[in-house]
Order: structure tokens, then C-alpha cells, then sequence
């Protein structure tokens, strides 16, 4: 929920992608507050739904008209616009995601076709709906090192490895999104720069026992996650000082890792590659690299790539695989019965 990230690529959907250019433009924090307003107590209500939706659509709307004409895109160079959208409840369990971001819209709007709805059928198909965009992790990942794991550290933490010739993908824990709640809580920033606030603090063992306790871990993989799922430990967090909130919250994502890593399908990874926001925060990656498991951390900048756009490159590759009808989700990425495609395409 921190911007909005446009990237502008020519693909296959399979094994070629030439990114041309892109960029990530950040909401303003008025734009970000109204975001994070829009609650599960609206899910009901159709026609505030309806209007945050339209709002939402605006706000991609005014992005991309900037990202064109910053770069000089003429609209009848770009085949498809693939939207991901902003997911604001994700419930698994009750096949519930909802993103907002209206394709017809937009479509309208610029007359280009845009894909979009991705989730739809593969919660239709028994899945989890999340992470729906693995496929260009595994692309990532054949181009990089066959043995390494991908963590996006977003507002939820996922990854994506190979093991025994298996793709697997899943939601792991939470990752940026109650560090940056509470950055919004105590300063009315949107976060902790380098994780320097969180270094100066100290973890509270109840809480974080309370964490580790959650069910969430006690399922397998794969399993997907609401950016909230963990917020019931809020309201402990915002009566502790403010160094020591942030500190519990950062082991809550370095737990979440350790379960990975300590699960049989890491023996064969012999290098983490992390990607999302949460790879900027030099405190969090610190504290990882201590963890004596003798494997090569990495940030995916290292190898030529933009961390914060590999989401917007993601969709559009999946966009372009959902038009030619490629798988997108299987039973081990998400949760579906069989290996499906997705995705909706709006003229």
C-alpha cells in the first residue's frame, strides 16, 4: 500500500522479458491514509466498495498518464495494461480477495485491453488465491541460480524455490506491513528508514511468544496471508515504547524466515535472494545474514534488477501468460486442485 510501480516490458510470458522502462511512484500520505481507511467492515457495503474502487481506478489512472508521458509512450505501442489491482482483504479460507482497480475503467479510459482478476480462478479451483504472480520468480530464479530461494518482502513475506524438480511458492508471514502501521501510528511516516528506529530497541519476549503461537505456522505449505493477519497484536505493540515495537516486529519477520529455511524443501537452497521494500531495511537483512545457516544472501539489485519493480514486471509477464493461456497457479504454488491459467481480459 505504498505506491504504485509501472513497469513498461516486452515478453513471452515464458523465458524473454525486455524492460524497457519503469518506474515506482509513491502515494502521497493523504493518498496512502485513505488506502489503509478502507476496512473489512465495507466488504458489505456495494456501494462504498464501489466508490473506493472508482477511487482506485483514479489514482491508476493518474500514475500511468504520468508514467506516459514522462517517457514518451504513445498509447498505440502498448498491446495490454496488466493490472494487478490493490488488494485491501484477502480471507483464503472464506475465498475472499478482493483488489480494487477497476479494468473496465481504465480500459475505457486509455482504450487499451487490460488484463486483469487474476485470483478469481484460482480461487474457483480450491486455491489460495496468493502469491499469484510466482511464475516470474521461477523464471527469476531458472535465470539466476536453480538452487536459490526468492523472499519478496512486501507487506506479507513470500517466497518461491525449486525443490526435487517442484515449484513451490507460499506466503511465509508478515514482512513490512505492522513495522510500516506502526512507522503511520507513532510518526506519520510510511517507515523505518535502514531499520535504524528498530535496531535501538528490544524484542518483547510475550508478545513474540504470542506470535509464535499463531495457527498460521502450524499449516502447510502453501498458505497465504491478509496484510492484517497479524494486526490482533497491534494494540499490545502500541502501548511498548516505540524502538522495542519495532524490534518485536522485525522478529516477527526473521521467525517467519527461520521456519522456511529450517522446512525440508531448503535443503537444497544454497542462496536467498531477497526482493520487496522490506530488503531495504539493512537492520532486517543484518540480523538474517547472523543466522547461521552458511548460505549467500542476496538482494536482487545485485543482479542488474530494480527490487522495488519486480512486482509490476511480474504482472506484466503473468498478463502475458494469462492471454496465451499458461499455467499461473498449481498445487504447490497456491493451493489449486490441478495446474491452472487465470485471469480476465477487458476490451
Amino acid at each position: 500500500m505504498d505506491g504504485i510501480d509501472i513497469s513498461y516490458i516486452s515478453t513471452d510470458g515464458v523465458n524473454k522479458i525486455k524492460i524497457i522502462k519503469e518506474k515506482s511512484y509513491q502515494y502521497l500520505l493523504n493518498e496512502q491514509i485513505k488506502i489503509k481507511k478502507i476496512n473489512i467492515q465495507q466488504i458489505n457495503k456495494k456501494k462504498l466498495i464501489h466508490a473506493q474502487d472508482i477511487k482506485i481506478s483514479n489514482l491508476v489512472i493518474k500514475y500511468l498518464k504520468k508514467f506516459f508521458k514522462e517517457f514518451r509512450i504513445a498509447k498505440k505501442y502498448v498491446d495490454y495494461i496488466s493490472l494487478s489491482g490493490q488488494t485491501i482483504l484477502h480471507i483464503p479460507n472464506k475465498n475472499i480477495s478482493i483488489q480494487l482497480g477497476n479494468p473496465e475503467l481504465i480500459s475505457n479510459f486509455f482504450k487499451i485491453q487490460v488484463i486483469s482478476n487474476f485470483r478469481i480462478n484460482d480461487i474457483k479451483n480450491g486455491g489460495q488465491g496468493a502469491p499469484i504472480g510466482a511464475f516470474y520468480h521461477k523464471h527469476l530464479i531458472e535465470k539466476i541460480n536453480k538452487n536459490a530461494a526468492i523472499i519478496n518482502l512486501g507487506g506479507v513475506a513470500n517466497f518461491a524455490l525449486i525443490h526435487k524438480k517442484i515449484f513451490i511458492s507460499s506466503d511465509i508471514g508478515p514482512a513490512n506491513a505492522i513495522s510500516d502501521d506502526l512507522m503511520m501510528y507513532y510518526f506519520k511516516k510510511k517507515y523505518d528508514k535502514d531499520g535504524k528506529l528498530a535496531s535501538k530497541g528490544n524484542i518483547n519476549i510475550k508478545i513474540f511468544d504470542l506470535f509464535k503461537k499463531d495457527r498460521f505456522f502450524k499449516k502447510k505449505y502453501p498458505k497465504s496471508l491478509d496484510r492484517n493477519n497479524f494486526h490482533y497484536l497491534m494494540k499490545e505493540l502500541k502501548k511498548m515504547q516505540v524502538h522495542n515495537a519495532l524490534r518485536t516486529a522485525i522478529n516477527f519477520t526473521i521467525f517467519s524466515i527461520v521456519k522456511l529455511l529450517d522446512n525440508k524443501i531448503c535443503s537444497e537452497v544454497d542462496e536467498i535472494i531477497f526482493t520487496g521494500g522490506g530488503r531495504k531495511n539493512k537492520y532486517l537483512i543484518a540480523q538474517i545474514k547472523k543466522l547461521d545457516y552458511q548460505l549467500k544472501i542476496s538482494l536482487i539489485d545485485d543482479y542488474g534488477l530494480n527490487g522495488d519493480l519486480i512486482e509490476s514486471q511480474m504482472f506484466g509477464y503473468i498478463g502475458i501468460r494469462s492471454i496465451k493461456k499458461l499455467i499461473l497457479s498449481t498445487p504447490n504454488t497456491t493451493g489449486v486442485k490441478k495446474n491452472i491459467t487465470g485471469g480476465i481480459l477487458y476490451n
